[in-house]
């Protein structure tokens, strides 16, 4: 009889851990990493790293800063441009000042923010095929990592759907939340101008 108790005590002990396992390998992998890139036609381009596990966004620009030198002087009868067009070129470069990258640290509460919408996201939101690029505009490209080790990229281009638009828009607010420097508010503010 104390065999089979011991028996019937390590069957239920085995079930019970089978359980856990199963339980464990049934939730749905959650997003650990997103880095999205935003770039728009007539400006700078932007990408930002959300790491989920370590809790923090970094916002950086891919490509070296590099402003247009401004327009020759004009050769005809040796004339100089004018201020007009002086003022008009140094509007241009205010406009597109270069980007500080900087490192935020989020709460609890801005993970959440933007796990409830990658968490709604269905398969035809991670589909890109047959789009048309548009001729301007800003293309943004996404790319999640999970918790399983699968790695997402989505190329939505000019044409997000309703729900990429929304975690890419939600990420970009954070940002403007949380930044504290003039040229960053300049750029993102042209960014979120796109959309």
């Amino acid at each position: 009889m104390k065999n089979f108790t011991l028996l019937l005590c390590c069957l239920a002990l085995l079930l019970s851990c089978g359980k856990k396992n199963n339980d464990h390998k049934s939730e749905k992998p959650k997003p650990v990493l997103i880095k999205i890139g935003y770039y728009p036609t007539f400006h700078l381009p932007a990408e930002i790293i959300l790491n989920f596990n370590e809790k923090y966004l970094i916002f950086y620009n891919p490509v070296s800063y590099s402003p247009p030198p401004p327009p020759p002087p004009l050769k005809e009868n040796g004339e100089k441009r004018s201020i007009e067009e002086k003022k008009e070129y140094l509007k241009y470069i205010d406009e597109r000042p270069e980007l500080q990258p900087f490192k935020i640290n989020l709460s609890q509460n801005d993970i959440e923010r933007i796990q409830r919408i990658s968490d709604s996201f269905q398969s035809e939101d991670f589909n890109d095929k047959d789009l048309k690029p548009g001729i301007d505009g800003m293309s943004t490209n996404i790319i999640i990592l999970y918790s399983d080790g699968k790695l997402v990229q989505i190329n939505p281009m000019n044409s997000p759907n309703e729900k990429q638009q929304a975690l890419y828009g939600e990420i970009l607010d954070l940002l403007i939340e949380k930044n504290t420097n003039k040229n960053n508010a300049i750029i993102l503010q042209k960014i979120k101008g796109y959309h």
